[in-house]
Parts: structure tokens; sequence; C-alpha cells
């Protein structure tokens, strides 16, 4: 088996593969298809073809970089469309063949420049914490710009759990929809730790850039570090990131010396693989093998997910829909003072300083040159409100009447016993 026609690189590391340079059959195809397919070559060509189980010996021990994928997710639509045309070019003049291969390349090549930054940041925001380590207590809030350094966070949201949840499943609860709890996770890899909010359905206001500008602000309020720079990472979603109006939280944040500076940047989207996902995954992995109940029961789940402490919890709301962390109105408040950026998408780095109110340097990689706009509408300072005045709150809308209905007549039975009036309460 040595012709990999129809076997492609791929653009991404492959979860159980050391290596980096796998190449991938198509998902739908399987190991008896790929052999049937060299038997079908043998007879063409008249040749002896090995047994099935011999070719799978010889596969493993000649191939082992060519294996089947599995479907997947969030991956790179270039990465995919690229792929396709090398895929289809094996007819083609050299000259599109080479195009097709020249754009993959500057495409892995930037992906590569943008992920090494995300590295280095990461790794001088730790050495800059060794040393300043003894001086800090990781349990108490921290006054804004109390600590010369930089600071390197990352955030995202991660998929929503279930509660009940029980790893013994009874059948009916398959088909029913439980109590919903959201997580969006601020990781700090320097100490390293992740505050993970966790949004229970009762507290739920969405995933709009409100909710994102509001469980930062209250992060940097009472868990970030009180450092004088920030380096902020994220991923791609326009949604909740990348929009004008976190654009304008920061600008907000530099104007009344919450940070001296700020920078913002993106990893490439489809590339966006970063370090809230790992404690994800491992509070993922304690979640799926534990009977969990409740939301204080997932919370106490979240704290004991690592055995270093790396992931935190934080809880949004109860479940009878009390707020813990309120989110704002940061949209309409800051569209007061603020003008939009044009284009916001196709940059990747934003960077904000207390020497330049209101003025955001942007630029679309690493390596481009960088461009600057004046966001504020007004040069007068003296308009913006204190940071003590924040915009008005969004309540939460609760659990509807149905859904309370629902709860307590489908899910109710799949408690443990003293957790009914928590997740499934008599409407």
């Amino acid at each position: 088996m040595t012709n990999l026609t129809w076997a492609c690189p791929s653009s991404v590391r492959i979860p159980g593969f050391k290596n980096d340079d796998i190449k991938l059959l198509s998902s739908s195809d399987t190991k008896m298809s790929v052999w049937r397919e060299f038997k079908k070559a043998c007879l063409e060509t008249e040749k002896q073809a090995v047994s099935y189980t011999k070719f799978i010996d010889l596969w493993q021990q000649f191939h082992p970089d060519v294996v089947v994928a599995k479907p997947m997710s969030d991956l790179c639509i270039t990465c995919q469309q690229n792929t396709s045309k090398l895929l289809r070019s094996a007819n083609l003049p050299d000259q599109e063949k080479s195009e097709c291969v020249r754009a993959q390349h500057e495409h892995l090549n930037c992906v590569q420049t943008e992920r090494e930054l995300y590295k280095r940041v990461c790794q001088e925001a730790k050495i800059n914490f060794q040393t300043i380590e003894d001086q800090i207590d990781l349990d108490e809030a921290h006054q804004a710009c109390s600590l010369q350094t930089t600071v390197h966070y990352s955030f995202d949201f991660a998929q929503q759990i279930h509660i009940p949840s029980n790893p013994m499943q009874p059948g009916p609860i398959y088909f029913k929809t439980p109590r919903k709890c959201g997580i969006f996770g601020v990781m700090c890899k320097a100490i390293p730790r992740q505050v993970n909010y966790l949004i229970e359905e009762a507290s739920d206001v969405g995933k709009g850039a409100n909710t994102t500008i509001s469980y930062v602000h209250h992060y940097f309020q009472n868990h970030g570090l009180g450092e004088t720079q920030a380096h902020l990472h994220a991923d791609n979603c326009s949604g909740q990131n990348k929009n004008n109006y976190f654009i304008w939280y920061l600008a907000w944040r530099t104007i009344l010396r919450l940070h001296d500076s700020i920078n913002y940047s993106f990893l490439i989207a489809g590339h966006t693989k970063f370090g809230p996902d790992r404690c994800f995954g491992i509070i993922k992995r304690s979640y799926k093998v534990q009977f969990v109940s409740s939301l204080y029961e997932f919370a106490d789940i979240v704290e004991g997910s690592s055995t270093i402490g790396v992931n935190k919890a934080q809880l949004v709301g109860t479940h009878d829909g009390r707020t813990i962390v309120t989110a704002y109105n940061w949209s309409s408040f800051l569209d007061r003072y603020f003008n939009k950026l044009p284009n916001i998408k196709k940059y990747h780095h934003f960077r904000f300083s207390k020497d330049e109110p209101g003025k955001v340097y942007f630029k679309e990689f690493t390596t481009s040159p960088e461009q600057s706009r004046t966001l504020l509408k007004n040069s007068d300072l003296a308009i913006l409100p204190p940071a003590s005045m924040l915009p008005p709150m969004i309540n939460p809308e609760g659990l509807s009447q149905d859904r309370k209905q629902y709860l307590f007549h489908e899910i109710r039975r799949f408690c443990k016993p003293g957790t009914e009036d928590l997740v499934a309460p008599p409407p």
C-alpha cells in the first residue's frame, strides 16, 4: 500500500496521536473497504492479494500515519477547502497544483505564527508570575493596577451540561431534556487556574456580548491579579468576543485606569484550541463518570476535577433564580461614548493604552502593519461616568411555567433523594 492518493494531510492535531504528520482517509471509509479496493487493484493487475488480517498488519507496520478520520467539528474551513483543491488537482497543470500548495502553505504559516505568539505570551506571563508569586494571595480580590506586571488571560464558553446526569443512565431520560447548565471559563495559565462560571438555566441571559463582557468584568474585579498590563486571547466568535462592544469595553477600562494597557488577540478560526479547552476537558471527564443531581454537586465536581486544583467554580446564580454574578447592558451603555470600528472581523490583534485614551491600534496578523483609530465620540474624557457607575442590569427571565411543569413531571424522578426540589420543584 504505497498509493496515498485518497489520503489528505490533517490541518489539526488528531486526538490520540502524538505525531502531527497524520494523513486522513475519509470518515466514510473503513479498513475493510480499503482492503477491498486493494484486492480489486490486485485482481486488475493479476497480482496475489494478501488476506485482510495480513493487510491490516502491513498497514500498521509500514503506514501507521494513515488513519481513517473520525467525525469532527469546529474545523478550519480554509484548510478543508485547500485540501479539497489539492485532492482535485491530480490531473490539473503543474502551475495550478503549485498555486494550491502555495495557498495552503501560506495559511499554515500564518496559523503557526499566531500560535507561536500565543505560546510566547503565555510563557512570558508565567515567568512574570513566578517573580511575584509569593506576594499574591489567590483567594482574595485585588485592586485594579495594584500589581506592576503583565498577566495573560484566555476565555471561552464550553458546551452546556445537563443536571441530573447519571453515568448509569436510565433508559427513559435519554429522550428528555434535563435542567441545563452553561460554562464560561477564564484561564490564567501562569498560575495555572481557570475560574469556571456555572450558568444555571434559571440564571441564563444568553451568550451575547453583554454576557461575555459581564463575566470578564466580574473576573477582573473578583479573581484577577490586579495587573497593570493584560494580554487577552479569545476565539473568533463575533457574537461573544470579536465585536465592537467588547472592543469598547477594553477601551473603557484603559480610559478609567482599570488597566494601563491591554492587548487583545485572536487565534486563526479553526485553529483556536487553547487553555480553556484543556480545563473544560478535565471537567467533562469527571462529570461523565459521576452522578450529578444539583448545581452544587456539579460545582464540587469542577473543584475536584484536577489534583492540582486548576479548576475553580463560580456560581452565576442558584436553582431558584437568585443572581450571584450580575449581567449588565454594556452594549447600550458604551454605544453613547464610542464609534464602531469597521471590518472588525478581519483583524486579529487590538491594543489599548491609558496614554492614548479612546484610541485602538489594530492589525490583521502578527506580521501585518499596525493601524489606529479613535473610538471616542467626544474627546472630553470627563463625560464618561466613573468606573463605579455600571450599566443597567439585565435580569434573567427565569424558567417559564411550561419548563417548570416539564421538569417536575418528567425529570424529578431521576434526581437523587433530597435534590428533587433543587432541580425540579413543584411549579
